[in-house]
């Protein structure tokens, strides 16, 4: 693969970060708030971090959330920012720099697949499913026979949204049962303050505590569950799990302890790791593709 210097973008709902990736090693990332509601703010701050740039850039790489058109390099949707929503992201950036860069764009969740792919726990694999819990929800991507499987309209890998309890609770998401702001809540709501105030990760290292153990194993639970779907769905190499609370020492035990209690979990029994880019899985994500993509 041929070596670039290039600059790339992590777009969060609250932080845009930002770095150079050369020959996939990463600068120290810098950062600056996210415009969520103003598009053309968002589009100028991209703009003059590239026009700071003091040596010379192979192309511009970024990581966005919601259903990113990579063809079009538009956004359909921008997931929590607005100011994402139907967007020309490549030929807006174009216009305010002159057309001289290549550019490239990735949904944030395949950006995670391709970091792994190129530089994590999925060097040697072409077939894994990348699944993240955040604060929002389950994230989700696809590397299928080598290659990330986008869908026919950019949505592929959703898998947030699978309805995995129809009888009980009708067609509410997993997103509403496995965030780490659910569990936040089930804690507030079990032993009183604001959900708010109630650290996740903290959480996973009180599981000495039963009434603790408990409300973590019943909501670990619909993880396993979503994994144990996608995996008789796709049959893949390896499930890689994704986001900061998935690197908590307890949490794969749990995981595998959960999905060895659904009794057809020995036909399938695929192997559930922990991804090796978190922090920097956009960043690097996005380098990747930018690299594999660009001609």
């Amino acid at each position: 693969m041929e070596s670039k210097r290039v600059l790339t973008f992590d777009v969060g709902y609250r932080f845009i970060r930002h770095t150079i990736v050369t020959d996939g090693v990463q600068d120290v990332p810098s950062a600056f708030a996210t415009p969520t509601e103003d598009s053309e703010a968002l589009l100028d701050s991209v703009a003059n971090v590239v026009r700071q740039q003091r040596e010379p850039i192979s192309g511009i790489a970024l990581s966005l959330p919601g259903f990113v058109d990579v063809e079009k390099q538009r956004t359909i949707t921008g997931g929590a920012i607005n100011a994402l929503y139907k967007q020309n992201v490549g030929d807006e950036l174009r216009r305010r720099l002159g057309g001289r860069l290549p550019i490239w764009m990735e949904n944030d969740a395949n950006c995670a697949a391709i970091a792994e792919k190129y530089a994590g726990n999925a060097r040697k694999l072409d077939d894994f499913v990348v699944f993240t819990v955040t604060d929002d929800g389950v994230g989700g991507a696809m590397f299928l026979d080598g290659h990330i499987r986008r869908g026919r309209d950019w949505r592929a890998g959703e898998l947030g949204m699978m309805i995995t309890n129809y009888r009980a609770e009708g067609a509410r998401s997993l997103h509403e049962y496995s965030s780490t702001s659910t569990l936040s809540k089930q804690y507030a709501e079990k032993y009183g303050g604001p959900a708010e105030i109630v650290v996740p990760s903290s959480l996973m290292r009180r599981m000495n505590e039963p009434d603790v153990r408990e409300l973590i194993e019943s909501w670990v639970q619909y993880i396993a569950v979503g994994i144990y779907n996608i995996v008789v769905s796709l049959d893949p190499e390896c499930v890689l799990l994704g986001g900061s609370i998935c690197q908590e020492t307890a949490f794969l035990p749990l995981v595998q302890q959960s999905l060895e209690a659904i009794p057809s979990w020995k036909d399938f029994n695929t192997p559930v790791k922990r991804c090796r880019n978190v922090g920097s899985a956009g960043l690097l994500g996005a380098y990747y593709a930018f690299v594999s993509e660009v001609r």
